[in-house]
């Protein structure tokens, strides 16, 4: 813990955790609204689905090309230039809305505006804190980022939640863009070292090759691939649609009740991110990613089985705490054992293997509840499995066992 302070005198980490936590808790409120617009005021929890497919689907084509971006440019200005598209995004969002034409078709295609800024967001923000912070700081470094980010996610909702019962939806996304705005000015005062390139003149699908071919022949890197892999194709559909169904269905809550259950889950990251603080983890990193994950599958079954609101806000919370503790690992592992020079383009092939699944993810839960499926079944369905693969997967790999 003696080395948190050190971090937090750093002007430079200061600069991009300002950022994120000012974004995150913008972002929070917009989520929790637009989410809420669809289901509620739309009534079209069955076309979810589609808004969800879209934002994935440019952030999974793209990804690779913003992974090689960050690794050419300032991580910071690919972060400011994102920021910045969003509030532009955010205010076209709110013209749309006062002229009556939101409609899903609108948000779906905004979604997938939102994707392709995301694909060039991501790699540059996971690649940043390598260039800004200690090397032996990097797990801390994480793990304050996770930490405080979730602070935002706790209260974005319930602000949200209570913005909504006072306010128009114009005038939630309206503020929301202005907090984007304050997100973007904090990252303009960030100092960067210069990205150094060994060849310049390389091309970008040379690079991007080479970023593949190095990801897949370091173990670690690859066990992560395909672990994270089978985790959101199996989770981040269930999750991401299941719980507006189950607070609007099982719980016949309104805006509020997914509010207090979404505040829940970036609690429980929150609580992951301070103990990962406090005791970062070490030792067989690889091998507690994956016994978390099986965890949280059965959690993620339990939950759509609940039809009690504090019952639900514990599950919620214990999913948060699940998630940060595999995420801070994951990162750290991947900043440990991957060439500063290819970080970005790891990172970008990382979460491409992870999130592009996540589309199929999708389109699989909307395919089954257009099926009448419920989603009583569905969530236990696919948490259940991703976690007999998981651990299938640890007990033949020995890197995963072994790791540190």
């Amino acid at each position: 813990m003696t080395e948190a302070p050190a971090l937090l005198r750093n002007r430079n980490f200061l600069l991009i955790w300002l950022t994120s936590i000012i974004s995150n808790f913008a972002l929070a409120i917009a989520m929790l609204a637009e989410t809420w617009y669809v289901v509620n005021h739309l009534g079209a929890k069955e076309q979810l689905g589609l808004v969800m497919i879209a934002g994935s689907v440019p952030r999974i084509v793209l990804m690779a090309v913003g992974g090689v971006v960050a690794d050419r440019m300032k991580r910071g200005r690919i972060i400011g230039a994102s920021l910045a598209i969003r509030v532009l995004l955010m205010f076209a969002l709110v013209a749309l809305l006062s002229a009556g034409l939101l409609d899903i078709w609108v948000l779906t295609a905004f979604a997938f505006l939102y994707g392709s800024v995301d694909a060039f967001f991501w790699p540059a923000s996971g690649a940043v804190l390598p260039s800004i912070v200690r090397h032996t700081d990097l797990t801390r470094a994480n793990s304050i980022m996770l930490t405080t980010n979730q602070i935002g996610l706790v209260f974005g909702p319930v602000v949200g939640g209570a913005m909504l019962a006072f306010l128009s939806y114009q005038g939630v996304f309206t503020l929301t863009g202005c907090l984007l705005a304050v997100g973007t000015a904090c990252v303009l005062f960030l100092r960067e070292p210069e990205v150094t390139r060994a060849d310049k003149s390389t091309q970008m699908l040379t690079e991007l090759k080479e970023g593949l071919k190095y990801a897949l022949n370091q173990p670690v890197l690859r066990a992560l691939m395909i672990v994270y892999a089978i985790a959101n194709l199996l989770f981040m559909g269930p999750l991401g649609l299941g719980i507006p169904i189950v607070a609007n269905d099982n719980l016949a809550g309104n805006a509020a009740t997914l509010s207090f259950m979404q505040s829940a889950f970036a609690t429980g990251m929150v609580t992951g991110g301070l103990l990962l603080t406090l005791y970062p983890p070490m030792k067989k990193r690889l091998l507690m990613i994956v016994i978390v994950i099986a965890l949280e599958g059965v959690v993620l079954g339990l939950q759509s089985h609940s039809h009690w609101l504090y019952l639900s806000v514990v599950l919620q919370f214990l999913l948060g705490l699940g998630v940060v503790s595999n995420n801070v690992p994951m990162m750290s592992l991947i900043q440990q054992y991957a060439d500063r020079d290819k970080l970005g383009r790891v990172m970008s092939l990382n979460t491409m293997a992870s999130m592009g699944l996540s589309p199929l993810s999708y389109a699989m839960v909307t395919g089954l509840l257009s099926l009448k499926v419920g989603i009583g079944w569905i969530m236990p369905l696919f948490g259940l499995t991703m976690a007999v693969l998981v651990l299938a997967m640890a007990a033949r790999s020995w890197t995963i066992r072994h790791i540190d």
